[in-house]
């Protein structure tokens, strides 16, 4: 006899439906630890959030525990057309008057023009040494005033540097490309003065300073009569002439004399960088930036206040349905809020520096737990007592302040041994577990069904064999009676 290859054909029961409900009811364990393990993800997933508000609240308190924080200095000055001024973390306050009496240039030469910016020189190489001139006439009331008198060259050690023309670049633009591509710290450029021999070279130091000057020589007449210039000579027989002199920065702050190659001015005010733009006197004044405190005190009251906000959304109940959520009741968390809120609410910083709580600087818990901050008072007492503002979150001696403590309390919540640490190792442990019975039920439930469906088996084929059986013997009773009857 043929076996069954589906359930129910032989027997005509609803096998399949049946061994459908078995499988839903046997996996009804499945849906509990399902269920479990959604709770804890939820739970993982929470303290989560929870380690990252910590994390932004720890950085503002860093922020606050660093001394530099409370030292930040800006500058401003009087007239910006005359310098502009920018601040280092070394900077301290003052005042200063600050004269700029000239400006840094760069030299630029212009050489005698050409008719042709294509047409072949010559070839060789040009050398440029780079220097200082001395000499140069700078009293008004001199008849020689704006000239160099027995001028005399000091060339720098190591600085000379050459650029070879060859046939390929020896016209105009080819010896204008070749010192460009040379990068020697001169720019060369061709300019246009629209006459008969309009076509001019151009050549301008990189960098500004009075030892920047050009002394240039070739090892070709040709390029010797084009671009040859020693600022020793009155006369350039070459026709180079000198444009632009290279000069330094003259001023003075204060009254003491400043000399700069540059100029942007480093340090000639401790800490400060100045960038001047034009002749003449402004004041300078620096001073403690205030606002970069405040703005570090804004962000820890803001970074606290997020780590509450999100803390009321995880332990809230709905007043409708009466269920909580994630983290309701949950004592980790609540153990979190109160430890900081404990460090918030002593006092810390220094007794020598006047104020010794966050009342005293304008910041107060509301009724509802967060933190806000009175603005007038604040300001108040950054600029009539900084340094007590600074004792007050960075602390003093072995007395840590507010950001400190701060700092502290949240690097052993999250240590090996932090509550935050071991709720969430205790989850992802629970985890684990959850999904080893979620395995070994899985398995006990696959085996079940296999039995069930191999019982199923059997029984419909059983039942077909009885029903075969029966269909024969109803079969033999009809021809029975029918031969009886036939008799009759």
């Amino acid at each position: 006899m043929a076996s069954i290859t589906s359930l129910g054909v032989g027997s005509g029961l609803d096998l399949n439906t049946l061994l459908t409900k078995l499988s839903a009811a046997e996996s009804k364990p499945l849906d509990l630890l399902k269920n479990k393990q959604a709770a804890y993800q939820a739970k993982v997933s929470a303290y989560g959030n929870v380690k990252s508000m910590l994390a932004a609240f720890q950085a503002s308190a860093k922020k606050l525990a660093d001394t530099a924080t409370f030292s930040v200095t800006k500058a401003s000055v009087g007239s910006t057309e005359i310098l502009g001024a920018a601040t280092a973390s070394n900077a301290t306050p003052g005042s200063y008057t600050v004269n700029v009496k000239s400006l840094a240039q760069a030299q630029s030469l212009v050489a005698a023009g050409q008719a042709s910016q294509t047409r072949a020189i010559g070839t060789g190489t040009l050398v440029f040494d780079f220097g200082s001139v001395s000499g140069y006439d700078e009293d008004p009331a001199s008849p020689t005033y704006g000239t160099y008198v027995n001028p005399a060259f000091s060339a720098t050690a190591d600085a000379t540097k050459k650029v070879t023309i060859d046939s390929s670049n020896n016209t105009l633009q080819g010896i204008r490309d070749a010192i460009n591509k040379a990068g020697i710290g001169v720019t060369a450029s061709i300019a246009n003065d629209g006459s008969n021999t309009p076509y001019r070279i151009v050549l301008t130091s990189d960098k500004t300073g009075a030892a920047t000057t050009m002394r240039i020589s070739a090892s070709s007449p040709e390029l010797q009569g084009l671009l040859g210039y020693d600022p020793e000579q009155a006369n350039q027989p070459s026709g180079v002439r000198e444009t632009v002199r290279g000069t330094n920065a003259n001023l003075t702050i204060n009254g003491m004399a400043v000399t700069s190659a540059s100029n942007t001015v480093a340090d000639a005010a401790q800490g400060v960088t100045l960038t001047l733009n034009k002749v003449g006197t402004t004041s300078l004044s620096v001073t403690r930036d205030l606002d970069n405190v405040k703005s570090a005190v804004q962000a820890f009251v803001s970074a606290f206040n997020n780590l509450h906000n999100m803390a009321g959304k995880l332990t809230a109940v709905d007043s409708t349905t009466k269920t909580g959520s994630v983290l309701t009741g949950d004592g980790v968390l609540r153990g979190i809020q109160t430890k900081l809120r404990n460090i918030l609410n002593a006092s810390a910083g220094s007794a020598a520096g006047g104020i010794s709580n966050l009342a005293q600087i304008g910041l107060s818990f509301q009724k509802d737990g967060s933190l806000a901050i009175d603005d007038t008072k604040l300001s108040k007492a950054l600029k009539d007592n900084v340094s007590g503002v600074t004792r007050l979150f960075v602390g003093e001696g072995k007395a840590d302040g507010y950001a400190k403590q701060i700092s502290t309390a949240i690097d052993d919540l999250n240590g090996d041994k932090g509550a935050l640490k071991l709720a969430t190792d205790g989850l992802d442990k629970s985890l684990k577990d959850l999904q080893k019975d979620y395995t070994k039920t899985q398995d006990n439930i696959n085996a079940n069904m296999e039995r069930y469906r191999a019982q199923f088996a059997k029984l419909d084929l059983v039942v077909q064999r009885m029903n075969q059986t029966s269909s024969y013997l109803t079969q033999q009773f009809n021809a029975i009676n029918n031969t009886n009857n036939n008799k009759n």
